[in-house]
């Protein structure tokens, strides 16, 4: 089967405990001497790869045993860049946490995030911050299709609650726009602006690929990342409870 490591543990003294996102869940696995030979997984399993991987499967509490694994694509481009290295980073972590309900368009958000950022790598000519937006912008825009795919997608058309085309705040609990009127019924609404609007929605109906080839896009993003931001990482803390560490590592890199 087709697959991306999210993660790896070490297991004993020279194994690990890898974390496989597959085309329907994510698998764990016992990958024995990964750690003592590096013809037993090991360089395939520490690079940004998509591998073919055969399972031993066991019968629960019992974790299945890595057989083999080879590698389909490898990222190396990915893998030199401290921007993008981090990005994947990031991308692995909170898919560890969404990607356990079945869903095989995790899987494919994943090769499309990972392509995205690899043709950003190779074609990108424009100045090094601008490069370090641009792969803050996919982070975004990726953080909006996982929340797509979990079924929490901000709604952005009209007030949730009254359904008036001129609302101009947000509220997470609620999950989407709030005009004014309703903005008194609720208790966590965020002002945003027009701009604010427009990012997110195109970041929400534009294909990463072509979010990479859009060079206009970060000047509606310089004057909306802040709220953006903001509604992205209190609606992922809203569905998983938790802070994801590596994105403040990212966000320090990327901005500093």
């Amino acid at each position: 089967m087709q697959a991306f490591i999210l993660s790896y543990n070490q297991y004993k003294t020279s194994s690990i405990i890898a974390s496989f996102l597959t085309n329907n869940s994510i698998l764990q696995a016992v990958c024995y001497k990964a750690k003592k030979d590096s013809k037993a997984f090991g360089s395939d399993l520490e690079s940004i790869s998509k591998l073919n991987i055969t399972i031993y499967d066991k019968k629960p509490p019992q974790l299945s045993i890595l057989k083999e694994s080879s590698i389909i694509k490898n990222y190396t481009l990915l893998e030199k860049s401290i921007y993008s290295s981090l990005a994947v980073f990031y991308i692995r972590e909170i898919m560890l946490y969404f990607a356990k309900d079945f869903d095989s368009r995790y899987f494919i958000l994943m090769e499309k995030i990972l392509d995205a950022l690899e043709v950003l790598e190779e074609n990108f000519n424009d100045s090094e911050e601008n490069k370090k937006k641009h792969i803050d912008i996919l982070i975004t825009a990726f953080e909006m299709k996982i929340l797509y795919i979990a079924g929490i997608s901000p709604h952005l058309d009209k007030c949730v609650l009254c359904e008036d085309e001129s609302a101009l705040f947000y509220s997470i609990n609620e999950g989407g726009l709030i005009c004014s009127k309703c903005k008194t019924m609720i208790r966590d609404s965020i002002n945003i602006t027009e701009n604010d609007k427009n990012f997110m929605r195109i970041i929400k109906h534009t294909s990463l690929m072509d979010i990479v080839n859009n060079k206009d896009i970060i000047n509606i993003y310089d004057s909306s990342k802040d709220n953006v931001k903001d509604i992205m990482n209190k609606s992922l803390f809203n569905h998983i409870n938790r802070k994801i560490k590596s994105k403040k590592v990212l966000e320090e890199i990327l901005f500093s």
